[in-house]
C-alpha cells in the first residue's frame, strides 16, 4: 500500500489554504488531538475528509460509507458526544445533508452535546452536480440550490454558538477559537461549487479508467 501511495500520490490542491475544501479539513484536524471523533454526512465533503483528514486510530471516523445515507453525520456526532463526552466530536457536513436532520440542532442544544459541525456550503448537491457536469453534458437538474437558508441564523435560533469563516479576517485563529468552545458550535464555510472529488469513475466504467487523481 505504501508503494502504491508513493507511485500514485494524491493531489490535494489548496491543502495549506483554510478557505479551500482540503485546507479547511486539514485546518480543523490541526485544532484537535488524535482522540477526536470525526463524523461525516454523504457527498463530496465525505470523500474530501477521507482524502485529507489524518485519521490515526481505529474507529475514529464514523460514516455511513457506501450506504449513502444523507443526514447521518449530525445524529452520529450527537450520539458519539453523549457516549464519550471527554472527546471532541467534529461533524463534517454539506448544505444538502445538514437539511436532512437539521431539527437535531435542538437535541444537541438540549443535551449540551460537545459537537462541532463544520458545514461546507457549496449551494448544491455537490456530488450530483459534479456527475451531471462531467458525464451528462452539463445538463444540470435539481442539484443547484436557488434559495438557501442562512445557516448561521438557523443555528443561532437553536441556541448554538457559531462562526462564519466567510467573514473571518484570520480564518485559522477564528477556527481555533471556535473549536475550543464548549457545547454545540456551527462553523460555516462557503466552498466553490466547481470544486470536484477526484479521482472519479464514470458510470459503467472500470476502476482502471478512473478520471483524475
Amino acid at each position: 500500500m505504501a508503494d502504491l501511495k508513493a507511485d500514485y500520490p494524491l493531489r490535494m490542491p489548496g491543502i495549506d489554504d483554510p478557505r479551500s475544501h482540503y485546507g479547511l479539513i486539514r485546518a480543523v484536524a490541526d485544532c484537535v488531538d488524535d482522540e477526536a471523533t470525526i463524523t461525516t454526512d454523504v457527498g463530496q465533503h465525505q470523500m474530501w475528509v477521507a482524502q485529507a483528514y489524518p485519521l490515526r486510530r481505529p474507529r475514529q471516523w464514523l460514516t455511513s460509507g457506501g450506504l449513502g445515507t444523507m443526514g447521518f453525520g449530525l445524529p452520529a456526532a450527537i450520539g458519539a458526544a453523549l457516549a464519550e463526552p471527554q472527546r471532541t466530536v467534529v461533524c463534517f457536513t454539506g448544505d444538502g445533508s445538514i437539511l436532512m436532520n437539521v431539527q437535531e440542532f435542538a437535541t444537541a442544544a438540549e443535551e449540551e452535546a460537545n459537537v462541532k459541525v463544520v458545514l461546507m456550503n457549496n449551494a448544491s448537491l455537490g456530488l450530483v452536480f459534479q456527475q451531471q457536469t462531467m458525464f451528462y453534458g452539463e445538463r444540470i437538474f435539481a442539484s443547484k440550490f436557488r434559495g438557501m437558508p442562512d445557516f448561521i441564523k438557523v443555528a443561532e435560533g437553536f441556541g448554538w454558538q457559531t462562526l462564519d469563516l466567510d467573514q473571518a479576517g484570520d480564518p485559522v485563529t477564528a477556527l481555533r477559537a471556535a473549536m475550543s468552545l464548549t457545547g454545540p458550535v456551527l462553523i460555516h464555510a462557503s466552498i466553490d461549487m466547481r470544486e470536484q472529488v477526484l479521482p472519479m469513475v464514470a458510470p459503467g466504467a472500470a476502476n482502471k479508467d478512473m478520471i483524475g487523481g
